[in-house]
């Protein structure tokens, strides 16, 4: 695998990983309560998981009581379709990072069908520009050194970029993307936790991109896969609070909750905001999870909180990144959910990889159990080798 032999991918890799290790223990230390509010979060998943069909009735009626349009994809196919009506004659779109949306290869089907779309999170955008793919959930871009950076974007500005000035490239892409908020027509963003009873959603995030998404443009547009769900809002916020500890994060520099599209009060009536998106639309997605949540082997999948924890002390993580897993998600973890949304034979290498050391398990805050899971798809797997066999 070049990978292996690419020396500044190696470095940059190293680096965020010895990063992760060290920080995430002074932090855990600082905050000892997390460790605490872990045990509540996993009796929520397991809640959750187990009454989901019940939990995404009351999810989509109460967000459109809130005044969104809610819709429901049974596969990644109908995602696209359903939001590509939503999308209209929209010619600028803007995204924040949303592994659902890399789920559907959605940024690629909007700009094949002539739009002009931009990843407005930082990681994402320099993936974009690389015309690669994210090497972690959290951190995408861990993997394209600085002086590449300047180089992508000199090719898109028009610009020199001093690679140490890493400010100045911050406030490039700051001055390239402000504008494109102010002229998008639609604004796509994933959610973090979906609180039912309450019809709320929130998204964590740390540079402000997610806020100015939805904000700006008329059209906001939320993707989100239907295990997000929670009871309510105080569950949402500790799955939350456990999410951004767990990505290495005291506190996120932000905390979305919306209840619906933008509103104005006057004169004793509700209208139409001055301010903020006229329409809200949530689109939640299927695509496997539903039959992860009723196999007995590995619902358990589906409480990952995605923070990301379990891939930074995955041990071929720290070796290939990304490259270790399915097409959208990486690690151990990832290879369980690449047999559900994209097919078991995506699965099989990294499940024949994964060295089942248990290190992700450690680490995870509500102790998803990866490597037993691993083992029973490896087991299916050649199960269904057998029958084909015999056939």
């Amino acid at each position: 695998m070049k990978s292996l032999d690419d020396k500044s991918f190696q470095i940059g890799l190293k680096r965020a990983v010895t990063s992760y290790q060290r920080g995430i223990v002074e932090l855990l230390r600082k905050y000892p309560e997390t460790i605490e509010l872990t045990r509540d979060v996993r009796r929520i998943k397991e809640y959750s998981i187990k009454n989901n069909d019940k939990l995404l009735k009351t999810a989509m009626s109460r967000l459109e009581e809130n005044g969104a349009n809610v819709y429901y994809a049974a596969n990644a196919d109908d995602a696209r379709k359903i939001i590509r009506e939503i999308v209209g004659d929209s010619k600028i779109i803007v995204k924040s990072k949303s592994m659902t949306s890399e789920e559907i290869d959605l940024r690629d089907f909007l700009i094949n069908q002539d739009m002009e779309v931009w990843e407005t999170d930082l990681g994402e955008f320099i993936i974009q520009l690389d015309k690669s793919k994210p090497m972690h959930i959290v951190t995408p871009s861990l993997h394209i050194p600085r002086e590449k950076v300047a180089k992508l974007f000199e090719e898109l500005m028009g610009q020199k970029f001093d690679p140490d000035d890493i400010e100045g490239m911050v406030r490039g892409a700051r001055y390239f993307l402000r504008e494109k908020y102010f002229t998008a027509d639609c604004g796509i963003t994933g959610a973090n936790v979906v609180a039912a009873e309450d019809g709320a959603i929130l998204i964590i995030e740390n540079e402000g991109n997610a806020k100015l998404t939805y904000i700006m443009p008329k059209k906001h547009i939320v993707l989100v896969g239907i295990e997000k769900i929670v009871p309510n809002l105080l569950d949402a916020m500790k799955v939350a609070l456990v999410t951004w500890r767990y990505a290495k994060y005291e506190m996120a520099a932000y905390v979305n909750i919306i209840f619906g599209p933008s509103k104005s009060f006057l004169f004793g009536s509700k209208h139409t905001g001055v301010n903020g998106p006229e329409e809200l639309h949530v689109v939640f997605l299927d695509n496997g999870r539903k039959e992860m949540m009723k196999s007995k082997d590995f619902l358990e999948a589906t409480y990952c909180l995605r923070c990301g924890a379990c891939i930074y002390e995955c041990t071929v993580f720290s070796q290939v990144a990304g490259y270790f897993g399915g097409k959208t998600y990486m690690s151990g973890i990832g290879t369980i959910w690449s047999a559900f949304t994209e097919g078991l034979d995506q699965a099989i290498p990294a499940a024949y990889t994964c060295l089942l050391d248990a290190r992700c398990r450690e680490r995870c805050p509500i102790s998803v159990d990866v490597p037993s899971m691993i083992i029973r798809l490896r087991r299916k797997i050649v199960e269904l080798d057998k029958k084909g066999s015999n056939r």
